[in-house]
């Protein structure tokens, strides 16, 4: 079977936009091919830093005749009384190419209509692929698009040259202005001639004689090959940087890393300060040996050596500099005490309508200690308050001032030099973790309540200036934010309902932000229950009803929420737990709004209802049992016995029975049920066959 290759050559694009592109691409093909019939093509795309590429295989010959059905005016305005087609069917049938006496009837809801049967003749596969290229990559969108030539294009990048084949032959077709042939270029440093595709199945060979390996997955493991091999040469190990690897794929056509050095005089910087400099400056890999940092960089190139040791000697000079900067600055930051960066707090704007980085370490440290209070964790109020600035100075020093990502990092390594208690300064280094969901929970107690108030804070207060994430926009990163809160709470397990903390943290703010305190308190508690469900789906890994259902119901608090996700989850393969969540379903129906009243046994008449009395007495005692213990799996297991004795309970007892006191007695026996169902779930919310 045919395939189709397509190759779009431009100026160096953003290697972090190449992976989502390759996805656009991609997925735009295949519904464009899906829509014309070609339902076997298998579609892959793959990039370098210059090229976007498609490949295509089984694709038939040529798109497949298809036979369509198209109706016409109804049987009253298609004929006259006196059987002679009308002007509405004459019109019809010259729209559709045939005569009035080859059309027919067709019966709808509506009546009959007239119809015809209309062959529409399938294209040459070339066509088809012209016009599903053109459309897919005119349609690529990208953080920053540019113009060139006279400003008539918009694109990533300009581009230089389209490769369109079907097999061996080119496929007409025109992108940015640019005609498609069968020529196209190797590498630009080791092959820059120009050179014909010879087929599509060549091309992938011919590019790689010419030094570029265009499928990226080939990349990545050459890659991690030459960094395992560079690093043990002299004794070492590649810290492990899968984001900067990534990079690294999307930097080049040819793969390869170079080793360079590092003086060692750099190496009595923090580990972070060096780690950095090499990883946000210079996009270098930084190693060690025998668990300690090496003076060793691998940087990668795009080319298959560097003979004259120009790449690595710059990468050197660069390195150098940069450490030398962070040494002076790291030295003038500790020529005085670190307390003394505080007052500097009150010059650094947090947001122009929530004040100064001091306001809101101050409303931190007061949060910080209502939810210290709540959680039960011991710590002395008045330390929180006097570490929430102290968490928040080295926003103040040299060296985060030169180097952003390492704040609280420093702040950590400043204040363990000057013999701070270690709870402070870990409180200093982990308080901006976690990142969302990724990444590990502050280590101590003190430092995971800071953490947790400062992204409390940060919410209520940009919701409160109206700073509200929407669609893919979240410019201030509030949904990570709520994730971290969400995290801390699972995994420290902290019994409090995060809602409570909302309105606490709202108050603290200044009073011109609180006129509308419900309406902001209410949309961020919605916010975090949001980033509740989403942790229970995608950390706990419980299907969305399953989330929905705990969510709904029992204790509100994240470990709460999160046992519960996990017992419903190791329960519901029960073989009787289908009919239960069918069952409860009718429970919520009739009980939906009836007050939980005493059940009087005296009104229980049928020997069904006196069966489910029991059991929920037995399920309740169960409950009290269990829950205290948070053995909540087994309250979900005392639900099973329940099953049969519902079922057999509503196939014999009319609930809406004439008589008024034993209808009310039957429909308490049911309301009591749903109340002590509900401290574990609402298995209304199951998706269940038949229900």
């Amino acid at each position: 079977m045919p395939a189709f290759l397509l190759e779009i050559r431009t100026e160096e694009i953003p290697a972090k936009t190449l992976a989502a592109t390759r996805g656009q691409l991609e997925q735009g093909l295949k519904a464009q091919l899906t829509e014309a019939g070609f339902v076997s093509a298998q579609v892959g795309a793959y990039s370098t830093s210059r090229r976007l590429v498609l490949l295509v295989r089984d694709l038939p010959e040529r798109q497949a005749d298809r036979e369509e059905t198209v109706t016409g005016p109804p049987r009253s305005a298609a004929f006259a009384a006196d059987g002679t087609p009308t002007r509405a069917a004459e019109g019809f049938a010259r729209k559709v190419g045939l005569t009035v006496n080859k059309l027919h009837w067709v019966t709808t809801a509506k009546g009959e209509y007239l119809a015809a049967t209309v062959l529409h003749q399938g294209r040459p596969t070339t066509e088809i692929l012209a016009e599903a290229v053109t459309a897919v990559v005119e349609s690529l969108r990208f953080p920053k698009m540019m113009r060139w030539g006279l400003g008539q294009h918009l694109f990533v990048r300009p581009v230089h040259g389209v490769v369109a084949l079907l097999d061996e032959e080119v496929v007409p077709l025109q992108l940015f202005g640019v005609a498609s042939d069968r020529v196209t270029l190797g590498h630009r440093v080791h092959a820059p001639e120009p050179f014909k595709v010879t087929s599509v199945d060549s091309y992938l060979g011919q590019l790689s004689e010419r030094g570029v390996t265009v499928d990226q997955d080939e990349r990545r493991q050459v890659l991690a090959g030459r960094a395992s091999t560079l690093a043990s040469e002299v004794g070492c190990e590649v810290i492990p940087d899968p984001e900067l690897m990534g990079e690294h794929v999307e930097l080049v056509e040819h793969p390869e890393l170079l080793r360079g050095e590092i003086d060692p005089r750099f190496l009595e910087l923090p580990r972070e300060v060096v780690v950095t400099t090499l990883r946000h400056h210079q996009k270098c890999l930084a190693l060690t040996a025998a668990g300690k940092l090496a003076s060793h960089f691998l940087a990668v190139i795009d080319r298959a050596d560097d003979p004259q040791g120009l790449i690595r000697q710059g990468n050197e000079w660069v390195i150098g500099a940069r450490l030398a900067d962070a040494r002076f600055f790291f030295s003038s930051d500790r020529k005085h005490p670190f307390e003394d960066l505080v007052p500097k707090l009150e010059r650094l704007e947090f947001h122009r309508r929530l004040g100064s980085v001091a306001a809101k370490a101050w409303r931190v440290g007061e949060l910080g200690a209502w939810l210290a209070s709540a959680v039960a964790t011991g710590i002395d109020p008045e330390l929180l308050r006097r570490t929430a600035p102290l968490v928040k100075a080295d926003l103040s020093s040299h060296m985060v001032g030169e180097f952003p990502e390492l704040q609280g990092v420093m702040g950590g390594h400043y204040l363990r030099l000057e013999g701070a208690p270690d709870e402070v300064w870990q409180a200093a280094r982990d308080h901006y973790r976690p990142q969302g969901f990724e990444g590990d929970i502050p280590a101590s107690d003190l430092g995971r309540v800071l953490a947790a108030a400062d992204r409390l804070d940060t919410l209520v207060g940009l919701f409160a200036v109206g700073e509200v994430p929407s669609g893919s926009r979240d410019p201030f990163g509030l949904r990570r934010a709520a994730q971290g809160v969400v995290r801390i709470a699972a995994e420290a397990g902290w019994d409090v309902d995060l809602s409570e903390a909302v309105p606490v943290a709202v108050a603290l703010l200044d009073e011109e932000l609180r006129a509308d305190a419900g309406a902001v308190a209410e949309a961020v508690t919605s916010f975090l229950a949001d980033r509740v469900r989403r942790y229970l789906v995608d950390v706990e890994q419980a299907s969305g009803d399953t989330a929905e259902a705990v969510m709904v119901a029992g204790r509100p608090t994240v470990p709460d929420q999160v046992a519960r996700a996990r017992a419903l989850e190791a329960v519901r393969a029960l073989p009787t737990f289908r009919s239960l969540a069918l069952a409860f379903k009718r429970v919520r129906n009739i009980t939906e709004g009836a007050p939980v009243v005493v059940v009087d046994p005296a009104l229980l008449v049928e020997d069904e209802e006196r069966e489910l009395h029991r059991a929920a007495g037995e399920f309740r005692a169960r409950l009290d049992e269990v829950l205290p213990r948070r053995e909540v799996e087994e309250g979900f297991r005392a639900m099973e016995p329940i099953a049969g004795i519902l079922d057999r309970f509503f196939d014999e007892v009319l609930v809406m029975t004439d008589d008024a006191r034993v209808r009310d007695n039957r429909i308490a026996l049911l309301s009591a049920l749903r109340r002590d169902f509900l401290t574990l779930a609402d298995l209304s919310k199951l998706q269940v066959e038949g229900g």
